[in-house]
């Protein structure tokens, strides 16, 4: 598919995700910056073939899924009323900017609203303009300078009471602090990258908890070369949690044959490199026990897509770092330390460390390239992808493939406690 799309998680004030909402590019930005957007004039929604094909699970976590329309797709988005699969509920038509709201297409909106769908629209400035579907709106989004959206959320909420307000691009946590802080702010919901808080070189060394010193010396047993086997059983030992999810991983994987019985015979039949990479998702995601949910996710879906991205940077073989990556590039997030501090207590491979803490080198490169992904900087994209002769259909498969493994993995966890 020739579509470049991330979900964007829509925060509440006290950072929880209440939903995410898509955000797309049609082919190359820089390419396609002359034409007419061929999204523009599409009968079907390709977000809803996307959404299909990767599953409301993957994209939401069971949250709320925004989906653009044009006001051409509001006329011909049948599949979506048939389909028993889509819980109407969870699913928001956030209408485009350049839908004019005509009796006709008011009348649409009323038949989606009826069948059970949620109802959100861009605030173009004019508080007018939104009064013709007043009362079909359940969110109106806000995109203005960072100074106004106080007094617009102000005016916005006098007008439309019920309406949940989305405050778009926050650019930054002192600017989401003071959003919410403000007594006449009237937002109800954030989007920006204010959630991946980094430790700055000042910052106060915290301490770190028992349990998260026991993590980080497990993490830093396998990310050792070559590690030994008993040296990793007598530390998985002192949590009886990990090691009980360790036993069921191996004992549920695929290449299983017979039970296994004990520990060192699990971690022989796994091998290595499987070893590694199960240890530090789980480690990880134990890190990310006080952090927002949304750093869990977010950086394990980041070391997929980094893994996957090594095919069209011809990095072929060095996917296992690529994962790692991906994986620890917010480790100074959830340890709540500068990250050159957060990298003296983790062992991680030099190019990583090179890539992290030093952001240099082709590892950082294609985090680089990761993180203005997540953040839809689509003429960033664009550019890279010109230069370095990817296409889109690389970028798109290998960020589908990124939140379809997510998906799975966290289904399994849930299923047999790996986490």
């Amino acid at each position: 598919m020739n579509l470049l799309i991330v979900p964007k998680p829509l925060f509440t004030s006290s950072m929880q995700v209440r939903g995410y909402y898509l955000a797309v590019q049609w082919g190359n930005a820089l390419l396609e910056s002359a034409k007419p957007n061929p999204l523009d004039r599409a009968m079907q929604s390709p977000f809803v073939d996307f959404m299909n094909e990767v599953g409301l699970t993957a994209l939401t976590q069971n949250n709320l899924l925004f989906i653009p329309f044009t006001q051409i797709q509001l006329f011909t988005a049948i599949d979506l009323i048939v389909a028993e699969s889509i819980e109407k509920d969870k699913v928001v038509f956030l209408l485009d900017t350049n839908i004019e709201y005509s009796d006709i297409v008011l009348e649409r909106c009323e038949y989606f609203k009826k069948a059970g769908f949620k109802m959100a629209a861009y605030f173009r400035g004019k508080v007018n303009e939104l009064l013709p579907v007043r009362e079909f709106l359940d969110f109106i989004f806000i995109k203005m300078q960072n100074a106004d959206m106080i007094e617009q959320s102000k005016i916005l909420k006098a007008e439309f009471t019920k309406p949940v307000i989305v405050a778009l691009d926050v650019e930054s946590k002192p600017i989401f602090d003071k959003m919410v802080l403000h007594s006449a702010c009237k937002v109800d919901l954030f989007d920006g990258a204010f959630y991946k808080v980094h430790a700055t070189a000042n910052s106060k060394q915290n301490s770190l908890s028992p349990l998260k010193t026991n993590y980080i010396q497990l993490l830093n047993i396998v990310n050792q070369e070559d590690f030994d086997f008993h040296t990793f059983t007598r530390t998985i030992r002192q949590d009886t949690a990990l090691a009980i999810q360790f036993m069921r991983l191996v004992n549920n994987s695929s290449n299983v044959r017979s039970e296994i019985k004990n520990l060192n015979q699990a971690a022989a039949m796994l091998g290595q490199r499987e070893i590694k990479k199960w240890v530090s998702a789980a480690v990880n995601s134990a890190l990310c026990v006080d952090s927002p949910t949304e750093i869990m996710r977010l950086s394990l879906i980041r070391a997929k897509f980094c893994e996957n991205m090594a095919g069209p940077y011809e990095m072929g073989l060095m996917q296992e770092n690529l994962f790692l990556t991906g994986l620890f590039s917010v480790l100074d997030v959830v340890l709540d330390l500068p990250i050159e501090d957060a990298f003296k207590m983790v062992y991680v491979p030099p190019v990583v460390h090179a890539a992290l803490v030093d952001k240099k080198g082709d590892f950082h490169d294609v985090l680089e390239f990761v993180k203005q992904y997540e953040m839809g900087h689509w003429n960033e994209i664009s550019r890279i992808a010109l230069m370095r002769n990817i296409s889109i259909e690389q970028i798109h498969t290998a960020y589908k493939d990124a939140l379809i493994w997510y998906s799975e993995m966290i289904n399994f966890s849930v299923d047999h406690d790996v986490f």
